[in-house]
């Protein structure tokens, strides 16, 4: 979802006079329509988006944990994941020189939670995950409802140092396609707090999906769910009991939405709810309390204060997208709202990749990218006056400021349905997906051909947006009653909203 490119420039084809109607073009949307929605509403079927997460390509990012190679100490051997394979161009024989970020990724100290033990001898790694094992052992112990839950062995079989090294860098290849909030140049699993390097790693588990494997990592992570959430959320909390302030929090903040993410995924209803009624809320409060979606650059940030800031603008962009697509698959009333979201959008992914600050440097000043707001965009694209001046700056849009707004226009969506709003604004909400229609058109055909593959969850955006003016044609004539979708009752099984799209099977003008 981060833009990787900049595609600045304006499509001659997509220029148009003044008097000629910017709403009258119907584009071709894309390749991704009912089928994918098909696939991942249905409650039936388990592992789709790890399925598709391990069939995309991957893309190459350095920082000190994904250029590591695993221990050679311990004499323990990989269970599920060869990473020979995975680290094979990573390798770095010049990494004693690489240049890392102090106090980034770090720990707060002994005794902030999570804090790791001074290890003496030995793989630092290892020792830090049987730390993390011993800490998720005694918090079972001391809850009732988890006692007896979290089996020692089974955890430190899945999680172990090259296990580990190789579901980091799973994940960070991976990382276009789903929650791209870690840094990685600076990201060090020696130093991040342990719910973090926790919830990183089943990431990059989930990430390592094999199918038909006897031991599936994305399979066996799932069994640590009940024991890792509740874990991470009262790690969090511990440290909003702290008081010490936002810099404190954004790496248990992190854990928590790479976790309510991991949740999302799982189509049994009591885990859904769960992360989507209990933990979400905490983290979106963290966000609200702390502005988080107001956050700005500013001109002359050196690379730490930069990178400081751009943590904060992703970890509330993505609660917020997470919050929209919840809000669509559950009919779970949105918690965050779009005009909060005056902040800036993310930055394109070649500012934020940079390995050095020399780098960073470069690249901030030679991108030359205006910088992008969510809550303006939205207000463009649906407003009364559509100009010839608006159409082409927002033709500067790449898909994945265009993937944000098609997660954005689900709480529109379901608040035009729910508050029974008059027909003209129905009618101003099509014009206004019309318009993201030309939007998505010109942005994808700037994007280079062999860089598409690139795209990651934003190529589903077509598909969202085409479901959205399905919604609001089943509202708007009358045919809402037929689904018990449209009675707008939250349900964590996806179930209802499955039966709406699988009704909409027979139609041929989706994209596919």
């Amino acid at each position: 979802m981060d833009c990787a490119y900049s595609w600045l420039c304006n499509d001659p084809s997509h220029r148009q006079s003044p008097a000629e109607p910017v709403d009258s073009k119907k584009p071709d949307p894309g390749k991704l329509g009912l089928p994918f929605l098909l696939r991942n509403f249905d409650s039936t079927t388990e592992f789709e988006n790890e399925r598709d997460a391990a069939q995309q390509p991957e893309s190459i990012v350095g920082g000190p944990s994904t250029r590591m190679s695993p221990e050679s100490n311990t004499g323990e051997r990989m269970a599920f994941v060869d990473p020979a394979m995975l680290l094979s161009n990573y390798i770095d024989p010049f990494l004693d020189t690489y240049l890392r970020l102090d106090d980034v990724y770090d720990d707060l100290g002994s005794g902030a939670p999570g804090s790791p033990a001074l290890i003496v001898s030995g793989d630092t790694l290892e020792g830090r995950l049987d730390l993390l094992s011993q800490e998720l052992e005694i918090y079972s112990l001391r809850k009732p409802k988890l006692s007896g839950s979290f089996q020692r062995e089974s955890f430190q079989s899945l999680f172990t140092s090259e296990n580990v090294r190789a579901f980091v860098v799973a994940f960070s290849r991976k990382r276009h396609y789903h929650l791209p909030i870690i840094h990685w140049p600076t990201f060090d699993i020696l130093k991040a707090p342990l719910p973090l390097l926790l919830s990183v790693a089943m990431m990059g588990a989930a990430f390592s999906h094999t199918p038909g494997a006897e031991n599936d990592p994305a399979v066996q992570v799932r069994t640590f769910h009940s024991i890792s959430g509740p874990y991470i959320f009262s790690s969090l909390q511990k440290q909003i009991d702290l008081n010490s302030g936002i810099d404190s929090l954004l790496e248990y903040c992190q854990a928590a939405l790479l976790m309510i993410g991991l949740g999302a995924w799982m189509k049994d209803e009591e885990t859904r709810r769960t992360f989507l009624c209990k933990y979400r809320p905490k983290l979106t409060r963290v966000i609200r309390d702390h502005q988080l979606a107001q956050v700005e650059h500013e001109d002359g940030e050196t690379w730490p204060s930069f990178i400081r800031k751009e943590l904060k603008i992703r970890l509330a962009s993505w609660t917020f997208y997470i919050d929209c697509l919840a809000t669509l698959s559950t009919n779970h009333p949105p918690l965050l709202l779009l005009s909060e979201m005056c902040g800036q959008s993310p930055c394109i992914a070649g500012i934020w990749d940079a390995e050095t600050e020399e780098d960073f440097l470069k690249r901030r000043a030679e991108a030359g990218v205006t910088s992008h707001r969510l809550v303006d965009q939205m207000s463009e694209l649906m407003s009364d006056d559509w100009t010839e001046a608006q159409h082409l700056e927002c033709s500067q849009l790449s898909p994945y400021h265009l993937h944000a707004m098609s997660c954005a226009f689900m709480p529109v969506v379901f608040n035009l349905h729910a508050s029974k709003f008059p027909e003209s604004h129905s009618a101003a909400l099509f014009r206004a997906l019309d318009r993201w229609d030309l939007l998505w058109d010109s942005a994808f055909k700037q994007m280079p051909e062999d860089q598409r593959k690139w795209l990651g969850v934003a190529r589903n955006s077509p598909g969202l947006i085409w479901l959205s003016r399905r919604i609001l044609d089943a509202g708007r004539g009358g045919e809402a009653k037929k689904w018990r979708y449209f009675q707008r009752i939250p349900s964590y099984t996806t179930a209802d909203v499955f039966e709406f799209v699988r009704s909409l099977d027979g139609e041929q003008n989706y994209p596919v």
